[in-house]
């Protein structure tokens, strides 16, 4: 399945927890969720407070800051770094037909060169 997913800043963390949930279609084994873009990337973290997303954005430009010094011409080497930092893919448990997330958890697109038109696959393992 693809989840559409549509950022209006440079940098946010946008929840996709819903779609993936309907995207599960077995009872029992694994959800794979998958971003197929470089300055994109994927995490699950809590999800109730929103200052979470934004700690976390600030953490990552204090580690990958604007302006120092990369090679890559376009100018988004930030978005790359902090891309791979995050990682492309994310493996989930699913009993009883649902994702084991924890209480607070939520499953979050991670947008670093935005805005932009993405998307996010998701595949089910039974197992």
């Amino acid at each position: 399945m693809e989840i559409p997913v549509r950022s209006s800043g440079r940098e946010e963390l946008i929840d996709i927890t819903e779609q993936v949930r309907r995207a599960v279609d077995i009872e029992s084994g694994l959800c794979v969720v998958y971003c197929p873009h470089t300055t994109a990337g994927l995490t699950i973290n809590e999800g109730a407070d929103p200052s979470v997303r934004l700690d976390v954005l600030d953490a990552l430009k204090r580690l990958v800051p604007d302006g120092a010094g990369y090679r890559h011409r376009e100018g988004n080497s930030p978005a790359h770094v902090k891309a791979s930092l995050m990682g492309s893919s994310l493996v989930i448990l699913v009993e009883g037909g649902r994702l084991r997330l924890g209480t607070w958890q939520s499953i979050f697109f991670c947008e670093f060169d935005g805005p932009r038109d993405r998307r996010v696959f998701v595949k089910t393992v039974e197992g």
